[in-house]
């Protein structure tokens, strides 16, 4: 019984590698894209996307060092006047 179990899974294999070796072939190829066809304007539209990004990230670093400091004053400023932190529930 394993024996036919192991050829039926053979000849699948050797089938599908077969099938895929003729979509590959079947496939066109990508056209070669020639230099600065467009390329400069793509570029320029990238480099300003990345560098609104990374305006927008130096922003939220700022924003998380900001809140990060100003929880740690508030846990200092708790802790010294000897009061447990506050629990507000509303």
């Amino acid at each position: 019984m394993s024996v036919f179990v192991f050829i039926i899974i053979i000849v699948g294999l050797i089938t599908f590698g077969e099938v895929a070796s003729k979509w590959f072939e079947g496939r066109p190829s990508r056209p070669e894209v020639e230099p600065g066809a467009g390329q400069d304007e793509e570029i320029e539209r990238l480099r300003e996307h990345v560098a609104r990004l990374t305006g927008q990230v130096e922003r939220l670093t700022e924003e998380q060092r900001f809140m990060t400091r100003l929880l740690e004053a508030t846990g200092r400023s708790s802790a010294r006047a000897g009061a447990p932190p506050s629990d507000d529930n509303g």
